[in-house]
């Protein structure tokens, strides 16, 4: 029996891992006149033969060698080359049937099944999929057409004479087809230029002639017949007969209203921040640009720029949130604008961080005024949800005279005075000078030695007597990091622990530290008998302190130089621990059981809270050294001074007094009863040959009476 789909034989693919199945299979498929393009008996190979073949149908079974089912290749068969798939399986449980379904097949015989039952199976899916195929052709075709109708058309022959408007035509041109047609296009369609308003002349005339399409330039705007202009989007196209001829042109075009304000609105996006609506970083660099060019070509013409970051803002966002910080942002952006003539520009920069350009600047004076006004309004309170905020300002000022004729400059140099004020404490301007920029090129080369310092080992230990302040007994040592720079020599650390601790290179330098004051100890230890006596005491930076590992790494330098963790004591800043109390309290019992001692530096110079401090677990207060210098003459240090000895001993731990440099200070301490100092007035700090030295020397001879 032969079958009539376009009257031609149907290729199918035979998918079926039985081979005597198989076999039959053909032999039947061949009698009813179908071309069997191959017959294969896995998935995986169906699935090739299918692509290299293009059969008309595929007979798929379900179960078949290889790695994937039939199911599971009719579904890449029917999805990637839309070919359709009989199922012909012994499997008709529920689930295979459910999983069948999905693939969207064209039928399904159960295994055995009559050969007039496959062939109504065979030419039903064929016609199936013939109908499905030209209705969705069909549906694209007409799908393409409604897509068009958007669009308005105009006709016209070979004179330039309209023929033909659609509606959509109509309604934008506002004139109707019936008094249109016969009309010169030049009069019903009229193009301007939306700059200039201009008239644009229409290509119709190129178009007849040559035969080519054209598109008007994109400002076109449409002259409606009752004078109202429309953005336009169009092209201009020629007609041809059956031999080519050209017999008129068509103009296909649509209201681009939307779609301007679109652009204009992804315009304003591009060049403005969606949180303040100030404008952002690309719109005021176009304009410093201009600003620049201008100052280059009027003699008379200066501008300033400045530069504001908002200090501590990150302590907004991480103690209230990002939500309020954002509030916070937008109520900063309003008040710097008011603060302000409306001439001037202010731009969201990123973040926190915000820029102004002041233009026609003459006197710097107006523009520290405006700096000063700026911080002044900033320190006012900003009540964000009925919390009351302070946000105050660093600001960076440049003046064009001042800097290189370039923008780069201009913003570097800014961005340096910017920072100058930040160094400053804050809540300040600073104006930039050329020296801003030699400091920073210095501080850039500190930085770059630093780094090989490290690799180097330039950096070496000093050792400074911790001394008992009855006798003057030498107890211990506290280990001071000096740098020996092959050029400079010896830099002392108030030259490099800030930057230091800004690159976070002051952890490597303090582990550093803690390393060879621990070598030292035990070096002290098998060499001079006396030094059983003693403790050698290490800084712990903040940033030291925060590290994860900080307990596991000190254990590790212990074991490495065998020191026995009481010769070991760690001074930490009351600032670090009062920072994360919780935190600090657990890592200092932690070293406290290795058998650390732990001294809390610098007290009463930092966040001090003595609702905190008895849960603490330290060993001894130390005195900083600026209430030292100043007690013989300053009742205030003196009384501070008294007050922390005092503290310490109902806390039942000890006083270090840092500093003492005269045998006054001695005597008003010995007064005080402070246990423990070290100074000048002793020994400076020294370096490992003159500390064994010490230890090894009479210590009578610091006796201070």
């Amino acid at each position: 029996m032969k079958n009539n789909i376009n009257m031609e034989k149907s290729k199918i693919l035979v998918v079926e891992d039985e081979g005597i199945v198989a076999m039959d299979l053909q032999t039947t498929l061949e009698d009813l006149e179908y071309i069997v393009t191959a017959v294969v008996d896995s998935g995986e190979i169906a699935i090739e033969k299918a692509k290299e073949t293009q059969p008309d149908l595929v007979l798929m079974d379900i179960r078949l060698a290889g790695k994937i089912d039939g199911i599971q290749a009719a579904a890449i068969i029917c999805s990637e080359l839309e070919i359709p798939v009989i199922y012909l399986t012994a499997y008709a449980d529920k689930e295979t049937l459910k999983r069948a379904k999905l693939t969207l097949p064209f039928g399904y015989l159960i295994k055995p099944f009559e050969e007039r039952e496959l062939h109504t199976a065979i030419e039903m899916a064929l016609y199936k999929h013939q109908i499905e195929t030209q209705l969705r052709e069909k549906s694209q075709w007409f799908t393409a057409i409604l897509q068009s109708i958007g669009d308005g058309v105009i006709a016209n022959d070979n004179k330039a004479c309209v023929t033909f408007m659609n509606p959509i035509a109509e309604n934008l041109t506002g004139w109707q087809q019936e008094e249109a047609i016969g009309k010169n296009l030049l009069e019903v369609f009229q193009i301007i230029d939306e700059i200039d308003l201009t008239p644009i002349q229409i290509p119709v005339a190129e178009t007849l002639e040559s035969g080519n399409t054209f598109n008007l330039p994109p400002q076109s705007l449409l002259v409606a017949k009752n004078g109202e202009l429309v953005p336009i989007g169009n092209s201009v196209a020629p007609i041809k007969d059956n031999q080519g001829r050209i017999k008129g042109a068509v103009f296909v075009f649509r209201d681009i209203s939307a779609q301007k304000l679109a652009e204009a609105k992804l315009a304003y996006q591009a060049f403005h921040d969606s949180l303040t609506s100030l404008p952002n970083r690309a719109l005021f660099l176009t304009r410093l640009q201009q600003a620049t060019e201008r100052a280059k070509q009027q003699e008379n013409y200066s501008f300033a720029v400045l530069f504001l970051d908002i200090d501590r803002f990150k302590v907004v966002n991480d103690s209230l949130g990002h939500i309020i910080g954002d509030q916070l942002l937008i109520a900063i952006a309003s008040r710097i604008k008011n603060c302000l003539p409306t001439i001037d520009m202010v731009a969201r920069f990123g973040g926190d961080e915000f820029a102004i350009l002041l233009e026609n600047i003459s006197d710097i004076q107006v523009v520290c005024g405006i700096a000063n006004h700026l911080i002044t309004e900033l320190n006012l309170a900003f009540i964000i949800q009925d919390y009351e905020i302070f946000a105050n300002a660093s600001i960076g000022i440049v003046l064009s005279s001042e800097t290189i004729d370039d923008m780069e400059t201009l913003l570097r140099n800014v961005d340096i005075a910017m920072y100058r004020a930040k160094r400053f404490g804050g809540e300040c301007y600073q104006v930039y000078d050329t020296s801003m920029h030699a400091q920073v090129v210095a501080q850039l080369q500190l930085e770059t030695d630093m780094r090989r310092a490290i690799e180097r080992q330039e950096f070496v230990v000093y050792y400074q007597p911790i001394v008992l302040l009855t006798n003057c007994q030498i107890v211990g040592f506290e280990a001071l990091v000096r740098w020996q720079h092959p050029q400079r020599g010896l830099i002392n650390p108030g030259e490099f622990i800030t930057l230091a601790e800004e690159t976070g290179l002051i952890v490597q330098i303090d582990w550093l530290v803690m390393r060879q004051a621990c070598q030292q100890m035990k070096l002290w230890l098998e060499q001079i008998p006396i030094a059983e006596s003693l403790t050698i005491s290490v800084n712990l930076s903040g940033k030291q302190f925060a590290q994860a590992n900080l307990v596991e790494q000190i254990t590790r330098i212990l074991q490495t130089t065998d020191l026995n963790t009481r010769f070991l004591k760690l001074e930490i800043t009351e600032s670090t621990i009062i920072e994360n109390t919780e935190s600090a309290i657990a890592i200092i019992n932690q070293l406290k059981e290795l058998g650390i001692k732990i001294h809390i530096d610098d007290f009463g110079t930092g966040y001090s809270s003595l609702s905190y401090l008895h849960r603490f677990p330290s060993n001894s207060l130390k005195i900083d050294r600026s209430f030292i210098t100043s007690i013989d003459d300053d009742i205030n240090s003196l009384e501070i001074s008294k007050a922390i000895v005092i503290l310490a001993h109902n806390l039942g731990i000890e006083a270090i007094a840092e500093g003492i440099e005269t045998l006054q200070q001695l005597t008003k301490l010995r007064q005080l009863q402070c246990e423990y100092g070290q100074g000048y007035l002793f020994s400076a700090p020294l370096n490992q040959e003159a500390a064994t030295n010490l230890i090894t020397s009479s210590i009578q001879n610091f006796r201070g009476e």
